[in-house]
Parts: structure tokens; C-alpha cells; sequence
């Protein structure tokens, strides 16, 4: 399990640290905001598309940082189990 964790955040710091990444989630998101801003005021359905869409994004971002962070506590965790033990 702990492998697994830590290859899921190795590649998870990776995400979030590549400037194409960063820049694609950036563009998508501004593009969907503009879309919402731009909407007519009859146009729900492409407002609550815009809004989906931006939350999505934000979930993979949560998601990726839940791994990363997850990783680290369980390090945490065993470092201080090997201080405690005698």
C-alpha cells in the first residue's frame, strides 16, 4: 500500500508542478468562467455546464493535493512511531 501511495503522489507532485498541466487547467477554467460571465440570462443550462466544468477541474486539483498530502501524513506518522519505539 505505502508503494502505491507513494508512486500516486510522486505523480501527483509531478501534475502540479508541470507548467503545461498548470496552464491547460488555467485556460480551461478562465475559458468557462468567460463562458458563465458572457451568458445570457436565459442561458442556464450553458451557466450550469460552465460552473460543472469549473468544478470538476477544482476536484482533480483536490484530488491530486489528497494524495500528495496523504503520502506525507502517513510519513509523518511512521517517522514518529520509529522516535517513540525503544
Amino acid at each position: 500500500m505505502t508503494l502505491d501511495m507513494k508512486l500516486k503522489a510522486d505523480q501527483a507532485k509531478q501534475l502540479l508542478q508541470s507548467k503545461a498541466f498548470k496552464e491547460a487547467i488555467e485556460r480551461v477554467k478562465n475559458q468557462q468562467i468567460q463562458t458563465f460571465l458572457s451568458s445570457s440570462q436565459q442561458d442556464v443550462e450553458m451557466r450550469e455546464k460552465a460552473h460543472a466544468i469549473v468544478l470538476a477541474l477544482s476536484s482533480i486539483e483536490h484530488e491530486l493535493a489528497t494524495a500528495i498530502a496523504d503520502y506525507e501524513m502517513l510519513n509523518r506518522k511512521k517517522s514518529k512511531s520509529k522516535e517513540i519505539a525503544p
